[in-house]
C-alpha cells in the first residue's frame, strides 16, 4: 500500500450521532486492587469506506469525543487483494504495523462494559469486504491474525526448507525392517502357552520363532530359553496374561546417502493382542538422524519434535556429547546388521566398530563415531574387544579421571603400558580402567598380584593411587587381608577401613610416631587405636599443629584470604564467616566437638574443592554457632553444630542460608563456577560410592544410619 494513496481518501469524522451518544456516556468511578479509575460503558465508535478496493476503517474513542473531539484516534487501511494492513495514528502522526489488538488503548479500556460500537452499514460493508459472517472487531482481527499467521508461516519456511533438502537424501527403509525390529531390536520375547495338565507333548507359541515349539513345565512370569532358538524368554499364559505390551528400545540403522553415511535411531515397541498373539503390532518410531560425511564423521543432526508448538516435523539439532554428564540415560541399542558388509569396507572401514558391536551387543553409533573422531586412538581398544574400557575412557575425559595411557604409540600393548599376557588377561574379561591401573602398577612395581585380589580391588573401585598411604609399608595381598580381617573383626565397612586407617598413620606420624614400625602400622585395634590419636591431637598445641597443617597445605591461608569478600555476608539475625587462620578451624572443632579438623577437610579447601565457614548468630559473632561446608558455587554440604548434630533451630537457618545463596551467586566470576562444577562431580561421585558400599555411622546419634543419606538430606545447592 502507498501511504500517500491511502491519505488522498476520504476523511472520516463522527457524526453527530456518535458524538450524542459518547456524551451520553458519563464516567463513572470504579475501584479495582486499591487504584481507582474511571469507566464508561463503551471503549469507542467507529466508521468506514471502500475506495479502489481497500478499506478504510476509523476508530473514535469515547473520552476525546465527550471533550468535542470529531477526528479518530486511529486509521486501519485493509488491503484484502494484497494481504496487507496499514495504521495511522492520527495524534501522533506516524504510521504502525502492529495489529488492533496491539494498538495503544486508553487508560479506561480496561473497564469498559462493551467494545467498539460498529453500526450496522460498517458490519455490512466489513462483511462484504472481507467476505465473511463475522461482524465488527472479529472480522478485522481475523483478517489480521490469517495475514500474521502466514507471514510467520514464510519465516518459518525460511528456517525449514533447508532441513527439508538436507533430509532429501534419506534411503528408503529396508523391506525387513519390521521383521528385523521384532526378533532382534526388541530384546522382550515370550513363549505363549495354554494351560494343560499334560506334561507331555505340551507347545508354546515363540515370539522369536514365529513358531510352535516344545515346552515342559512351562510357569506364569517364568524366565527360560526357547528350547528352540535359545533366547531369553517369559512364559505367559494366553488365557491370563491379556494384551502383553513390551518397552521401548532403541534400534539403530545405518544407510549410505549422498553426503556420506546417515545413522537413524527409532524407538520400537512390540505388541501382542489378547486374541491374536501370533500377529503382534510393531511401533517404531524414528526419532534422530545424523548425517556423517564420507569418512564416517558426524557433522550435523535432526530430531523429529515439536516445531514452535506449530506442528511435529524434523528440526536441526546439536550432535551429541562424547563424555555425557552424571545422569546421561544411555541411547544405546540394537544395530541393523544387513547395511554394514558394504559400509565396513569403505567408510566404516577404519572404525572397529563392528568388533564393539558384535562384543557388547548393543552401540550409539553417533556417539562412537565421534569419539573416534576426537581420539582416533580408541580405534585399537574396539578392535581388540575392550568395549569396558573404550566407554569409560570416555567418560574419564569429561571426568577429569583419564587413564595413564601412551596415546602416540601405535602398538596397544605400549600404549596401555602393560605386557602381552596382562592384555590377555584384560580381553578376557573385558575389563575397564580398574583392572588396567592395578596391571599398570604391577607391571611398574614388578611384584605379581593374585587374580583374585585383582578382582576383589577392582568389584570394591580400590584404585593403586588410594592405597598410596600403605603401599609401601605392605604387600597388595596384605593390604587386601588386612582390610577384610577388620571388616569382619571391628564390623566395618570396606571404605570406612580405608579412611579409618589413612587417618590413623597421618596422626602417627604428625605425632613423630614411628610408622615403619609393623606394630605402628599394622595395628591390631585399628578403631581405638585411631580415636586415641585424635584425642591427643586435639590436645595439642593449636599454633604448632597448625604449623604442622601448614606445611602440608602451604596455600591455605592464602585461600581462605580470598574467600572473605565473596562469602561474608549478614542479616539482623545471623552471620556467614570465613575464618581467617587455620586455629580458627581449629578452635570451632573443639568448641563443637565434631571432626572440622580432620586432614581430608585441608584437603579440600587447599584444592578449592570446597570450604569450612562460620554461621554465627549476629548479635554473637565470636560464638561457634554452627559449621558449614560450603562448595564454590554456594552449595552447601554440610550444617552441623554440638557433635554434630542439627538442632530446631537450623530450619530457620537454612531460609537464611538461602537468602545468602542468592547474594553471593551475584559475586561469582567465571572461574568460582568452573571450580562449582568441579566440585558437584567430586562430590556426586563420593556419594555414589558411599551408597554403593552403604557406608553407615557407627558413633553419635545418627549411629546406624546411612551416610550417604544424612548427607543428602543436609545438602543445600545453590541455583544454578
Amino acid at each position: 500500500m502507498i501511504k500517500k494513496e491511502l491519505q488522498q481518501m476520504p476523511k472520516l469524522k463522527a457524526t453527530p450521532h456518535m458524538m450524542r451518544l459518547a456524551s451520553e456516556d458519563k464516567p463513572t468511578k470504579i475501584t479495582y486492587w486499591g487504584k481507582t479509575n474511571i469507566q464508561y460503558r463503551r471503549l469507542g465508535y467507529t466508521r468506514c469506506c471502500v475506495k479502489n478496493g481497500i478499506l478504510k476503517l476509523a476508530i473514535f474513542f469515547t473520552e476525546p469525543m465527550r471533550m468535542g473531539g470529531t477526528l479518530p484516534t486511529y486509521e486501519i487501511y485493509f488491503d484484502r487483494n494484497k494481504r496487507q494492513y496499514l495504521t495511522y495514528d492520527c495524534g501522533n502522526e506516524k504510521w504502525l504495523t502492529a495489529s488492533f489488538y496491539h494498538l495503544s488503548m486508553p487508560p479506561y479500556s480496561y473497564y469498559v462494559t462493551e467494545e467498539l460500537r460498529f453500526s450496522r452499514e460498517t458490519n455490512k460493508t466489513i462483511q462484504r469486504y472481507f467476505n465473511t459472517d463475522k461482524k465488527g472487531i472479529n472480522a478485522i482481527s481475523k483478517f489480521q491474525n490469517d495475514i500474521l499467521a502466514e507471514k510467520l508461516k514464510q519465516r518459518h519456511k525460511r528456517e525449514t526448507d533447508p532441513w527439508d533438502e538436507d533430509l532429501k537424501q534419506t534411503p528408503d527403509m529396508p523391506k525387513d525392517w519390521l521383521n528385523w525390529a521384532s526378533k532382534v531390536g526388541i530384546p522382550e520375547h515370550y513363549i505363549f502357552y495354554s494351560y494343560s495338565r499334560r506334561k507331555k507333548g505340551q507347545t508354546g507359541y515363540c515370539s522369536h520363532c514365529c513358531k510352535d515349539v516344545l515346552i515342559k513345565n512351562p510357569k506364569y512370569n517364568k524366565r527360560g530359553h526357547c528350547p528352540c532358538c535359545r533366547v531369553p524368554i517369559t512364559y505367559k499364559a494366553v488365557g491370563k496374561c491379556g494384551r502383553v505390551i513390551t518397552g521401548y528400545y532403541t534400534a539403530h540403522l545405518i544407510q549410505r546417502c549422498k553426503d556420506g553415511l546417515m545413522l537413524r535411531e527409532f524407538q520400537v515397541q512390540r505388541i501382542h493382542p489378547r486374541n491374536g498373539f501370533a500377529e503382534p503390532l510393531i511401533n517404531s518410531h524414528e526419532i534422530r538422524r545424523v548425517i556423517c560425511d564420507k569418512n564416517g564423521v558426524p557433522n550435523r543432526a535432526y530430531y523429529y519434535g515439536d516445531y514452535k508448538h506449530v506442528e511435529a516435523r524434523w528440526i536441526a539439532d546439536r550432535l551429541t556429547s562424547v563424555s555425557r554428564s552424571y545422569y546421561y540415560r544411555s541411547y544405546e541399542g540394537r544395530l541393523y546388521g544387513k547395511t554394514l558388509p558394504h559400509l565396513l569396507k569403505n567408510e566404516l572401514k577404519k572404525t572397529g566398530i563392528a568388533e564393539y558391536y558384535r562384543r557388547k551387543g548393543v552401540i550409539e553409533p553417533e556417539r562412537f563415531l565421534l569419539a573416534l573422531n576426537e581420539s582416533p586412538y580408541l580405534e585399537k581398544l574396539a578392535k581388540v574387544g575392550l568395549t569396558t574400557l573404550f566407554d569409560e575412557m570416555i567418560r574419564g575425559i569429561w571426568s577429569g579421571d583419564e587413564i595413564a595411557i601412551d596415546k602416540k604409540q601405535t602398538s596397544l600393548i605400549k600404549m596401555l603400558h602393560v605386557d602381552s599376557l596382562q592384555l590377555k588377561r584384560m580381553r578376557a574379561c573385558n575389563s575397564g580402567k580398574n583392572l588396567l591401573r592395578w596391571l599398570q602398577y604391577e607391571k611398574l612395581s614388578g611384584k605379581a598380584i593374585p587374580d583374585k585380589v585383582l578382582e576383589w580391588m577392582c568389584k570394591n573401585d580400590i584404585t593403586p593411587h588410594e592405597l598410596k598411604f600403605i603401599r609401601d609399608k605392605m604387600s597388595i595381598e596384605q593390604i587386601y587381608n588386612y582390610i577384610n580381617r577388620k571388616m569382619q573383626d571391628e564390623n566395618m565397612e570396606l571404605r570406612e577401613v580405608l579412611n579409618t586407617w589413612s587417618d590413623y598413620l597421618a596422626m602417627a606420624r604428625r605425632l613423630k610416631l614411628d610408622t615403619d614400625d609393623e606394630i605402628i602400622y599394622r595395628v591390631r585395634k585399628l578403631r581405638q587405636r585411631h580415636d586415641e590419636l585424635v584425642e591427643i591431637c586435639n590436645s595439642k598445641d593449636d599454633a604448632i599443629r597448625a604449623g604442622e597443617i601448614l606445611k602440608m597445605y602451604p596455600n591455605l591461608e592464602d585461600v581462605l584470604s580470598e574467600l572473605k569478600s565473596k562469602y561474608e555476608f549478614s542479616d539482623e539475625k545471623y552471620s556467614i564467616i570465613v575464618p581467617e587462620k587455620i586455629e580458627d578451624i581449629l578452635l570451632e572443632g573443639r568448641a563443637l566437638h565434631h571432626c572440622v579438623g580432620n586432614d581430608r577437610y585441608w584437603e579440600r579447601i587447599a584444592t578449592n574443592e570446597s570450604y569450612v565457614m562460620f554461621l554465627r548468630l549476629t548479635e554473637k559473632p565470636d560464638k561457634a554457632y554452627y559449621t558449614l561446608e560450603v562448595e564454590p558455587g554456594g552449595t552447601v554440604r554440610q550444617k552441623r553444630t554440638m557433635y554434630d548434630r542439627q538442632n530446631k533451630d537450623v530450619e530457620d537457618a537454612s531460609r537464611f542460608l538461602l537468602k545468602w545463596q542468592t547474594e553471593i551467586a551475584k559475586r561469582m566470576t567465571q572461574k568460582d563456577q568452573s571450580l562449582a562444577e568441579k566440585s558437584k562431580v567430586l562430590r556426586l561421585a563420593e556419594f555414589t560410592q558411599m551408597d554403593k558400599d552403604n557406608v553407615l555411622i557407627n558413633t553419635g546419634l545418627l549411629q546406624g544410619r546411612r551416610l550417604v543419606d544424612v548427607l543428602m538430606a543436609d545438602l543445600m545447592e545453590a541455583a544454578a
